[in-house]
């Protein structure tokens, strides 16, 4: 090979490597580990939870330009152990963790996990404003009928009271629950399925509002803070925005053939981040349904494969929203023109 050829591709290499970046115009990066089995943010940006195997998680204080580990902790150390899902509560005061049987609050304030308990089949987790609850898509077996001698799985979320292990609610599908969701007043909670529906359930009263059909399972569900109105996404298909006060279709959003991995509100519902599973960033104005902004989230090489999905975005403000990938590159990023 040509010795000018060799030097031009040494130096792209090296560029590649500095820059950690393909068309991505964020104002701010910070790179976490890219073999974590899950990666959350706390509602506000400010926190990132990496959860590693054998149930460890470390906790860091993002602030991009000097991270932080604040603490780490484990579920228990066995080469099974995985933390599959976690949030934050609103305030950051509480942090919950799940494995496939087990679920964790951990407290900042003492500096350990402080309830412990364990529940079937866990595939999800949100946890409450003010970290008392969490709601838990799981799986309970019905007991053993005469013409089925194991039982069947009962498809369900519900929400489950840390402090002492109770269950307030049980809501129910048809078939797996893949996403979840509750909004920042506590007032709802939505619930999407391989059963083709998504459905909102009213906290206050424990009732079923509204159920929602789709053409294909529901991948992504989300709700706005103010817990007016409601998301939806189903594998392939658009995006949908619902009034939770009459139920009624409020926006569509045309999305060309992708999944949402992740979805969130800006603090007045102005906007809506949409993090799709073939790697890319979108910020929709919620009241015209246009497009703001659109990116495609830092590469830490120029080779890699696409498809590093983003696993968590938050809105610090209402016009600065922060997304991490699965490959734990965190990014601010400015909304609008």
């Amino acid at each position: 090979m040509n010795f000018k050829i060799i030097i031009s591709l040494s130096l792209i290499i090296t560029l590649s490597l500095l820059s950690g970046c393909m068309g991505s115009k964020s104002s701010n990066r910070s790179d976490f580990t890219e073999h974590a089995l899950d990666i959350s943010l706390s509602k506000d940006g400010q926190q990132v939870l990496i959860s590693h195997s054998k149930g460890f998680v470390d906790l860091h204080r993002l602030d991009f330009k000097k991270n932080k580990k604040l603490a780490s902790w484990a579920h228990q150390d066995t080469d099974a152990a995985g933390i599959i899902a976690s949030d934050f509560s609103l305030d950051k005061e509480f942090i919950v963790t799940t494995e496939q049987k087990t679920i964790a609050r951990y407290s900042q304030t003492a500096n350990k996990v402080v309830n412990f308990w364990s529940l079937n089949d866990i595939k999800d987790v949100v946890m409450s404003p003010k970290g008392d609850f969490a709601l838990v898509a799981s799986a309970e077996k019905k007991p053993p009928t005469a013409n089925i001698a194991e039982g069947y799985l009962n498809y369900r979320i519900v929400y489950f009271h840390l402090p002492y292990g109770g269950i307030k609610y049980a809501f129910y599908h048809d078939d797996v629950i893949t996403t979840i969701a509750l909004s920042d007043d506590g007032r709802y909670a939505i619930s999407g399925s391989d059963d083709y529906k998504a459905r909102l359930w009213d906290l206050e009263s424990g009732e079923l509002k509204y159920t929602w059909k789709h053409k294909s399972k529901v991948v992504r569900v989300q709700l706005s803070p103010d817990g007016r109105y409601a998301m939806t996404n189903n594998a392939g298909g658009d995006i949908k925005i619902y009034k939770t006060k009459n139920g009624k279709l409020y926006r569509k959003l045309k999305l060309p053939r992708a999944s949402v991995s992740a979805a969130a509100f800006s603090p007045k519902a102005k906007y809506l981040a949409t993090g799709l599973s073939r790697e890319e960033l979108i910020v929709w104005h919620l009241k015209s349904g246009k497009i703001m902004n659109k990116w495609r989230p830092a590469r830490r090489y120029f080779w890699q494969s696409s498809l590093a999905r983003i696993t968590s975005l938050a809105f610090p403000s209402k016009r600065t929203v922060i997304s991490i990938t699965s490959r734990g590159i965190a990014q601010k990023w400015k909304v609008g023109k």
